[in-house]
């Protein structure tokens, strides 16, 4: 009886996860589905930063500021088609206005100064904002840290279709602060943005960079399933050429979004897919190098 009882139990604990996980890839595939059905040029809606942590009394953060900033790190890809920054009161008019449309006709205006719906809203927050010391006898040193991060969320089923986060420190004497520990910090938020503005473009127009090159010529480049990237997409391969007081982030020449590339040198695709990585293969002439910008190609 008692085995029995256990039996049933676990039976019913079975069905229980069998039922979530399903669930679970159900959603996985529709917000894939959806994330696939994006327009080569986007159009985004970019609401203000929400700050979710207590910030450093030295930055506080103004949420209208980095949203812009934001707009435009990501209006440097020159890849979107629109990209506008949003309130809370404007997202959730223009969810409505979207809700109650019929056949895309709108009988008001759209906030924003929109031209027309945007394909994803990018929901960006400042979580984290602060700085910790360590002695260290002949001098303290203080790591500086800023952390924020950003979903793309489908405007009509609130679907989430890509979301992920950057942190970025940096460690100064306490004596060496150039100007102030505020300094310190707009510049790393600068950095941060800019970072998370790569991490978007990178999803949303398919953007990376070419990781390395093995000696048989094939191509390992940064955009992956999580991209939507799958066995046999084709990409342009381009060299860069950048100023590097706009350079997007520390690791940008392998999270990959350049603002000025040149003419396409090769032509590349797609064998193998990983989540954040693939393996690719040069089709006809050309050549490619570690850091050079790779950018997809309609089919």
């Amino acid at each position: 009886m008692e085995n029995e009882i256990r039996h049933k139990n676990m039976h019913r604990h079975y069905q229980s996860f069998s039922i979530l996980l399903a669930a679970s890839l159900i959603l996985l595939v529709a917000a894939s589905a959806q994330a696939q059905s994006l327009p080569e040029s986007p159009t985004l809606g970019v609401r203000y930063f929400r700050v979710t942590s207590a910030t450093d009394a030295e930055y506080r953060g103004d949420a209208k500021a980095l949203a812009s900033s934001l707009r435009i790190s990501l209006d440097n890809s020159k890849g979107f088609k629109q990209i506008v920054t949003l309130d809370d009161e404007q997202i959730e008019q223009l969810t409505k206005l979207i809700a109650d449309s019929k056949k895309g006709v709108y009988n008001k205006q759209l906030p924003g100064n929109l031209a027309e719906p945007p394909d994803a809203y990018v929901f960006p927050e400042l979580l984290r904002v602060g700085a910790v010391e360590r002695d260290l006898f002949s001098r303290i040193e203080v790591t500086y840290t800023v952390e924020m991060g950003a979903a793309a969320v489908n405007p009509t089923t609130r679907a989430i279709l890509f979301s992920d986060k950057v942190t970025i420190s940096e460690k100064r004497n306490k004596t060496d602060t150039r100007g102030g520990a505020k300094n310190v910090y707009e510049d790393l938020v600068a950095k941060a943005v800019d970072r998370l503005a790569v991490r978007l473009a990178a999803f949303f127009l398919k953007r990376g960079r070419v990781l390395r090159v093995a000696e048989d010529q094939t191509v390992y480049i940064s955009l992956g399933s999580r991209h939507n990237v799958k066995a046999g997409d084709r990409f342009t391969v381009h060299k860069t050429e950048r100023e590097g007081s706009q350079a997007a982030g520390d690791n940008a020449e392998e999270e990959g979004l350049a603002e000025f590339d040149l003419d396409a040198k090769a032509t590349i695709e797609v064998l193998e897919v990983r989540e954040n990585a693939a393996k690719a293969k040069i089709t006809g002439q050309g050549a490619a190098q570690k850091g050079d910008a790779v950018r997809w190609i309609k089919p």
